[in-house]
């Protein structure tokens, strides 16, 4: 309760002296905005591109645009701690859960329109008509596939909103409207797993109203990476050739990225070939099954394409999955692939930023071995790792990880705690050793003045005086 009362009073504190400036020096700048639309939603002053939020006029420095992004500060173990009860246990590739279970809607129709199984728009349509919520948060399309943020108020509208995008979506730009023009007291969100930081910020503590806007069920799609609009606009009209506006539906499975067509026929393409229009920021989330939403539904793990795999977390994402059952809405197996899930995942979750020659031939100037070089910046992509993990990842023996985590434990650019291991920031570490050389170097300068020059001189003053007519010129 403490921990949580803390970061209540961090997200309510305007007066922090950070604005939209830090927000583009730290995220925006840094590839590391999600385009999740929390920033242009609670702040008039911030607009948009295709691509970033961009600051309309002054910047009074309130803070608000900073402190609620999803990639700023976000205790995890507080909110796990807040969310997830003891029927919930805890597996490193997806988090806590209470329930792996499959779930396909037994409407036809629903199924006919839906990605996969149709669990999600079932869900949010008990949801609504149960009463728990009042309005939801999606992502609807234009005709050319562009996305569309909605407010979805009504089952038909839910519906209108089926179907994976596959384009990065500020679904959360409309948060401001379902408030203020709204007046919606009870709100689900559905997003990818790096939005829902943001909404869970939200429904902690939020900036626009303490009567409305309250979210009640929050659902995260799996998500291994999204892309920009480009992937559509100039790799499938573009490229390939396909009008978006005869597309049906994409999908991707088993390395294949498919462009499904109204006509019936489909264009498969291998998934490399979309990986240059991935989202910036994608390229260093871990996060694969949104492990702090309320429900996680996905298509990995299910053994048919007509099926969806879902992951109850929390025990309103277990209540409103049991009613939506209960009210036959939903048909459920135990047929389920969890350790394809777990894989998945998990590769996900151990995606390390290499370092290129330039900058490991520098880093090698401050005395430091190539696998120390290697583990401190595995471990600082990973964000915390034992010796094991370390090792797996890395592709090294375990004997030579644990020998490079001794050398770095020691230099103070690691820190151990209950055997994991965390990386310190960058900006100590070279401080640091910047300081190391500067005290080794002085001391090299104290000899080289002291001893080494005085002896060089007489060396040279003994052998070349005569060819000395001033004594400046020595």
């Amino acid at each position: 309760m403490e921990m949580k009362n803390q970061v209540k009073d961090y997200l309510q504190t305007k007066d922090i002296d950070i604005g939209f400036q830090d927000l583009t020096d730290l995220v925006i700048d840094k590839n590391n905005c999600v385009f999740c639309g929390s920033c242009i939603s609670l702040c008039p002053r911030i607009g948009m591109n295709e691509k970033e939020p961009k600051l309309l006029e002054y910047d009074p420095e309130c803070s608000t645009c900073f402190r609620y992004c999803p990639r700023t500060y976000f205790p995890t173990e507080m909110f796990e701690e807040e969310l997830f009860n003891g029927n919930a246990s805890k597996n490193y590739s997806i988090g806590y859960y209470q329930k792996l279970v499959a779930a396909k809607s037994n409407d036809e129709a629903v199924l006919k329109r839906a990605q996969n199984g149709g669990v999600v728009s079932k869900l949010l349509i008990h949801a609504l008509d149960s009463g728990l919520i009042d309005g939801v948060l999606l992502t609807d399309k234009y005709d050319n596939w562009y996305p569309k943020p909605v407010i979805a108020r009504t089952p038909e509208e839910i519906l209108s909103c089926v179907g994976s995008k596959y384009t990065i979506s500020p679904t959360l730009i409309t948060y401001r409207e379902a408030i203020r023009e709204f007046k919606l007291k009870k709100l689900a969100f559905v997003g990818v797993p790096c939005q829902i930081n943001a909404v869970r910020k939200l429904q902690l503590s939020s900036p626009l109203s303490e009567e409305y806007g309250k979210f009640k069920l929050i659902i995260g799609l799996y998500c291994y990476s999204n892309y920009t609009y480009d992937l559509l606009k100039a790799f499938v009209q573009g490229e390939l050739g396909i009008p978006l506006n005869t597309v049906k539906k994409f999908d991707i499975s088993k390395g294949k990225f498919y462009v499904y067509m109204k006509d019936g026929s489909v264009k498969q393409v291998p998934i490399k070939m979309t990986k240059q229009y991935t989202w910036n920021s994608c390229h260093y989330c871990k996060d694969f099954s949104a492990e702090i939403a309320d429900i996680s539904v996905g298509s990995a793990g299910a053994l048919s394409d007509d099926w969806n795999s879902v992951l109850l977390r929390t025990d309103i994402g277990v209540k409103v999955f049991n009613d939506t059952v209960k009210s036959n809405n939903l048909i459920t197996s135990d047929n389920i692939d969890l350790v394809k899930i777990e894989k998945t995942a998990y590769r996900k979750k151990t995606r390390i930023t290499q370092i290129d020659e330039k900058m490991l031939n520098t880093m090698r100037l401050l005395d430091i071995s190539e696998v120390e070089i290697k583990t401190y910046t595995s471990l600082m992509s990973l964000g915390q790792a034992s010796e094991s993990l370390l090792s797996e990842v890395m592709k090294v023996e375990k004997n030579f990880v644990i020998s490079a985590l001794e050398s770095l434990k020691q230099r103070e650019w690691v820190l151990l705690s209950n055997g994991i291991y965390i990386s310190v920031d960058p900006t100590l570490v070279i401080n640091n050793e910047i300081s190391k050389l500067r005290k080794k170097f002085l001391e090299k300068i104290g000899i080289l003045n002291s001893e080494v020059l005085p002896e060089l001189e007489s060396i040279f003053v003994r052998n070349n005086i005569n060819q000395m007519r001033h004594k400046k010129e020595l």
